[in-house]
């Protein structure tokens, strides 16, 4: 008992250290402590994925367990995944449109293995994400038709200009609504500093399987040995199984100050 009281300070005062006393005292206050499930909260579930492989890199075993609980999933993909090639490589205006039409159906066979059907392309260009007012405005929109309880999206922490830019589109947006959904942060390429950890036992091999359909990604980078490695850490100091995926989940007003903090940090 005591040493897991000795484990969640030190988990805290980082914490603390790192966004400020006040909001750390708020994440507290919004049930800022570590929770080990292998169970998930139902409702209608919206996945942000700034590329069309994010999502069940970050999250596709709790794509397949919110499925399996019979949730609606809907998936946004926003941008066209046109820079996907090795980073070697230099590609032709042609070679980026045939990755595209590519990466599109690798993402509806992946999204089969999940049991998920409802699939939305944006195809903004990749690596030029930008939460100008027409990006926000899509959002907004698809935020009041949809209106999702819990929403999936990457970590404003990820080094990728893209996933940052997602979440400022979703903040923009999601501040022009009445809507006030669980946001829960995903891991891709940044390790997050979890609250949740959810065992995928069960699904990892959908995942596994999904991953593998991204055929074209796999061989850019080892996106499937990191991601097993990652999932089997996750679990592995946490006991919650062989595999687990990891996230950060929080209500949109601490959402929104962690995200200015961060902002601010980067300029």
């Amino acid at each position: 008992m005591l040493k897991k009281l000795k484990e969640r300070f030190l988990r805290l005062e980082h914490f603390r250290k790192f966004i400020g006393q006040e909001l750390s005292f708020n994440a507290v206050q919004s049930n800022f402590k570590l929770e080990i499930n292998s169970t998930l909260t139902s409702g209608r579930i919206l996945i942000l994925s700034p590329h069309p492989d994010d999502d069940v890199l970050g999250c596709g075993g709790v794509m397949a367990l919110h499925r399996q609980s019979g949730d609606d999933v809907k998936v946004l993909y926003i941008s066209d995944g046109s820079m996907g090639f090795p980073d070697i490589k230099r590609p032709t205006t042609r070679e980026k449109t045939e990755l595209v039409r590519e990466r599109e159906f690798e993402v509806k066979e992946s999204a089969k293995i999940l049991d998920v059907s409802d699939l939305v392309f944006w195809r903004y260009r990749d690596g030029n994400l930008s939460a100008n007012s027409s990006a926000v405005k899509l959002m907004q929109n698809l935020l009041n038709s949809y209106k999702p309880e819990i929403i999936y999206l990457p970590s404003f922490q990820d080094s990728n200009s893209d996933h940052f830019e997602t979440c400022k589109i979703f903040i923009e947006a999601l501040k022009k609504t009445n809507l006030d959904p669980e946001v829960i942060s995903y891991e891709v390429w940044s390790p997050l500093f979890a609250n949740r950890i959810i065992s995928i036992d069960k699904v990892f091999e959908q995942k596994k399987r999904a991953i593998e359909s991204h055929k074209t990604q796999l061989k850019s980078r080892g996106y499937l040995s990191a991601i097993i490695g990652l999932n089997q850490y996750r679990a592995g100091m946490y006991n919650a199984g062989n595999y687990a995926e990891a996230f950060f989940s929080c209500n949109k007003e601490l959402y929104f100050k962690l995200f200015d903090l961060i902002e601010f940090k980067k300029k």
